[in-house]
């Protein structure tokens, strides 16, 4: 089997290029042959025995002639039999999948990396120039013609989560929907034994820091109404990552805070009893489940679909309501004050995200690709 994942770049910047980086690697020792199309490639956690074709210009104009003839030279020389599109929620891309692979044998697989209709909050500082009900209606016109352009251009289209499938079933319960199937993100991180006695009274952050996605000022605010009860003085709270709105969150942030910058973030899990996340939007954050992985207990705001087949409430992590932060930094309170909760949860956690093991979810990829061969026999 050859397959060629087409995206924008592999680097480490976001989650699409991690999760492609753990399925190539994985593919490899898998037996298959993997190759690499994208702009930008920088990352040196990539098999060596992965190829990479580079394509060239302006990502939301990705489909000139010059990119269809690198892409379909390359499906042509690697005999490919399976394209992964990561970027199929712009036309563009999907149709560089569909021009490139016109007379040969190469099967389009799309993946959709967040639901169908995204939160106003996607589109950042722009949506606050319009009305909201002008924005979500060109929102749900312009995100329906691109989901539906690469369903109706591609063999199967992946969806992260059950409940992105639900949603697409009630936006257009008219349309045939038979080529969706579902299959969550890989795992990151090895499983091992937690040593719940190096967890330290810490709470952890991990991420880009963008306002618009990540709502780190959520998280700062609660964390004064933590501090402001005096009761706490034994904990911190350290924020992992770089972004755009790094200084601003610096110069409004409390004291015991801890801005760590850009690390490696499986020791912060390890050592950390609780993890936050405010965000606005995700798709299927991985930073949550490596949490649990690590038996670091999540407390998160209910802002996004994917979040109920990640966490059962009481179970194996919090959720609270969206955008109360009274109600979060009470949330945190609670968990803060019983270790023996935080270590029950943990635990559950720990269990709870084994079937998003590397194992469990490329053998779900290899049962789609064993349906390709059967449709491609017949």
């Amino acid at each position: 089997m050859n397959i060629i994942f087409l995206l924008r770049s592999v680097s480490s910047r976001s989650g699409v290029d991690i999760v492609t980086k753990i399925l190539a690697n994985e593919f490899v020792d898998f037996g298959y042959n993997v190759n690499l199309c994208c702009l930008y490639f920088s990352d040196n956690q990539v098999n060596s025995k992965v190829k990479n074709f580079s394509i060239f210009g302006d990502w939301q104009k990705i489909d000139t002639l010059q990119n269809i003839n690198i892409l379909k030279d390359a499906i042509r020389n690697e005999n490919i039999n399976i394209i992964i599109n990561q970027e199929c929620q712009n036309i563009p891309w999907a149709n560089l999948a569909k021009k490139a692979s016109e007379n040969s044998n190469a099967k389009i697989i799309s993946c959709l990396h967040f639901p169908i209709l995204m939160s106003m909050d996607y589109l950042g500082k722009r949506a606050k120039y319009f009305p909201a009900f002008l924005v979500n209606s060109f929102k749900k016109y312009r995100d329906l013609k691109n989901f539906n352009y690469a369903c109706d251009n591609s063999d199967y289209v992946v969806l992260l989560s059950e409940k992105y499938l639900e949603h697409c079933k009630e936006l257009q319960p008219e349309k045939n929907l038979n080529k969706l199937r579902v299959i969550a993100n890989p795992l990151n991180l090895k499983f091992k034994e937690i040593n719940f006695g190096q967890k330290q009274k810490t709470i952890l952050f991990v991420g880009r820091i963008s306002e618009y996605q990540k709502k780190l000022s959520f998280i700062i605010e609660a964390w004064k109404i933590i501090l402001s009860t005096k009761k706490y003085n034994d904990w911190n709270l350290k924020i992992v990552g770089e972004g755009e709105d790094l200084a601003d969150m610096k110069e409004n942030a409390p004291e015991k805070i801890y801005f760590e910058g850009k690390q490696y973030s499986e020791p912060y899990f390890e050592s950390a009893s609780i993890f936050f996340m405010t965000s606005a939007f995700e798709g299927f954050p991985m930073t949550l489940v490596e949490s649990l992985q690590r038996a670091c207990v999540p407390i998160v705001m209910d802002s996004f679909l994917s979040l109920s087949d990640i966490i059962k409430n009481g179970e194996n992590g919090i959720i609270s309501p969206k955008n109360d932060i009274e109600a979060f930094a009470k949330n945190a309170m609670h968990l803060m004050d019983d270790e023996q909760m935080r270590r029950n949860i943990g635990e559950n956690g720990v269990k709870s995200v084994e079937k998003f093991s590397v194992n469990n979810i490329i053998k779900q990829w290899e049962i789609l690709f064993e349906s390709l061969e059967k449709h491609s026999k017949r």
